[in-house]
């Protein structure tokens, strides 16, 4: 949306041909009508008697419309520094690799129809946020390239302290963040709050156009319902993938997709995986696989499945949100007393309710960019799992958790019943899923462990903190609970026993899920056991 290009400034001479070029009448004078007394910028009236605006802006600056006013306030800012310190290897005027300002270029696209004092608006409040206020800035639009672009620089002199703005390995993502969200709050001003995307319609679409995911999604198919090389290269055109083995190299590329070039099958896994000779040693091990006829059909039965692939999903109620845009909703967080800002969660997790609520869909791992816009050396990344814990916190909200290992063992159990059902009990196919699948159950047991581990702990630190606040003098265990716990004898219990609710349904629901698994696993195996008892016996009679 917003492109961000930034440039160190060093040397006076340096300074001030940088801020003469930004500042030039060519570039930054639009005609108007009339000279509006309310409006910030500098009007000039040109020998013909029409009247321009000037879109320069500024930041503590004397003059921000006079080029030599700007230069003179950089300067005498950094003069400061060396008549209070007096420390010549650390004067920026003193040092040729001292960095005395930094550039930065922010360009729009015209497609987004912002005006030029719309885009010297942003870049004014993208300044502000991103050096926190306490430095000079000035802020240019230029109208002259086709496309409204802003040049901002600012002095790298802290007016307060007097200390030099840290530019680190961070400080670039910050400031696209900051520029991006305040592009698109100006975008949303003259658009309708309706996401143009959703979780819904963002899983439809990567399925069509994340080529990779898609083709290692078909050949993972392929790997267990091919029976030789003859049989995956057929089944492969079912699936619309085409392959090429014509080169030095295996490639694949879906031919119902808009996939330009085919990839490579060492790009698709390191180890080999997808090479011919590799997959031909599984197909090796198979001795019943779905059919030509009807493997587009049960690739696209698995698939479907497999849409919701999120791990935690909580609904965000409308006052949880300061602003929505077409391509994401800004939600507030709060850290501790001081740490506030905003985390901007993009339509593709999202899906909008009628009542103008949000479902969002979360895996742990997911990373979101949290803004203080007072503080911006405070900006940082933070996972999925804080921000749903952050979102729930305040609104009460439970947040659903979806283990995978429900998945995963869905997924086994039907294999398991296909190849049952075809009675291939006795061959290297099913003994290998069969050990999958226990090894699987091994891993929901312990997953489920853990949880009865934290539910238990969760409510011993419960009883301790109700035992401490009732009143009554606290017991000695509850003191020792409270004390390894390092919780607040005086908090409200009301986040405790939530998290402990959420804990609760996640635990009963892998309960339920494994359960019910393991059932349908043991009537598959009776079923097995029958049919291989009775052709034993039909063998016998004929003998």
């Amino acid at each position: 949306m917003v492109v961000t290009k930034v440039f160190q400034i060093k040397q006076t001479k340096n300074l001030k041909r940088a801020i003469d070029y930004v500042t030039r009448d060519d570039a930054t004078l639009i005609k108007v009508e009339k000279h509006d007394e309310d409006d910030a910028f500098d009007y000039t009236l040109a020998g013909d008697g029409e009247i321009h605006k000037k879109l320069i802006s500024g930041h503590h600056l004397i003059d921000p419309g006079d080029r030599d006013s700007i230069y003179d306030d950089f300067i005498l800012l950094k003069q400061s520094v060396d008549d209070l310190y007096d420390n010549a290897t650390l004067s920026d005027l003193k040092n040729d690799d001292r960095v005395l300002a930094h550039h930065i270029v922010q360009s729009f696209s015209p497609d987004d129809n912002l005006t030029p004092e719309e885009v010297n608006e942003i870049g004014k409040k993208t300044a502000l946020e991103f050096t926190g206020g306490d430095y000079q800035f000035l802020v240019a639009t230029h109208v002259d390239k086709g496309f409204l672009h802003n040049h901002i620089i600012f002095n790298t002199t802290n007016e307060v302290t007097l200390k030099k703005f840290r530019w680190q390995k961070g400080t670039k993502k910050s400031l696209e963040h900051i520029s991006d969200k305040h592009a698109e709050l100006y975008g949303a001003k003259i658009l309708a709050p309706k996401l143009r995307n959703s979780y819904t319609d963002y899983s439809a679409w990567r399925r069509k156009n994340n080529f990779r995911f898609e083709i290692k999604a078909r050949l993972d198919f392929l790997l267990k319902h091919s029976l030789d090389k003859n049989d995956f290269f057929q089944k492969a055109k079912g699936l619309n993938l085409q392959i090429d083995t014509s080169g030095k190299y295996v490639t694949y590329k879906l031919t119902d997709s808009l996939q330009q070039r085919p990839v490579r099958e060492r790009s698709l896994s390191k180890r080999g995986r997808y090479s011919l000779d590799k997959m031909a040693e599984r197909f090796a091990i198979n001795e019943v696989v779905y059919n030509l006829e009807n493997i587009k059909e049960k690739y696209e039965e698995e698939q479907a499945k497999k849409q919701e692939e999120f791990e935690m999903k909580v609904v965000i109620e409308p006052w949880q949100i300061s602003e929505i845009t077409r391509q994401s909703i800004h939600v507030p967080i709060t850290f501790g007393l001081d740490r506030q800002g905003t985390v901007s969660i993009p339509a593709r997790m999202l899906d909008q309710n009628e009542d103008g609520s949000f479902t969002a869909y979360f895996k742990k791992k997911d990373y979101f960019y949290f803004i203080n816009p007072d503080k911006s050396e405070d900006n940082r990344f933070i996972q999925g799992s804080t921000l749903v814990k952050q979102l729930a916190l305040n609104s009460g909200e439970v947040i659903l958790t979806k283990n995978w290992e429900v998945t995963e063992l869905e997924r086994l159990v039907q294999e398991f019943n296909f190849l049952a059902a075809n009675h291939v009990t006795d061959s290297q196919q099913f003994a290998q899923l069969k050990a999958t699948f226990l090894d699987q159950l091994v891993e929901t047991d312990k997953t489920l462990e853990q949880l009865d581990d934290k539910i238990v702990y969760l409510n011993k630190v419960l009883g301790a903190l109700t035992d401490y606040q009732s009143g009554i003098v606290p017991s000695d265990v509850a003191m020792t609970i409270l004390d390894n716990a390092k919780v607040d004898k005086n908090g409200d219990t009301k986040s405790l026993k939530k998290e402990i609710r959420e804990l609760q349904i996640e635990r009963e629901a892998l309960k339920e899920a494994r359960d019910s698994i393991v059932n349908e696993y043991d009537f598959a195996m009776a079923l097995t056991q029958q049919y291989d008892q009775s052709h034993q016996n039909k063998k016998t009679r004929s003998v």
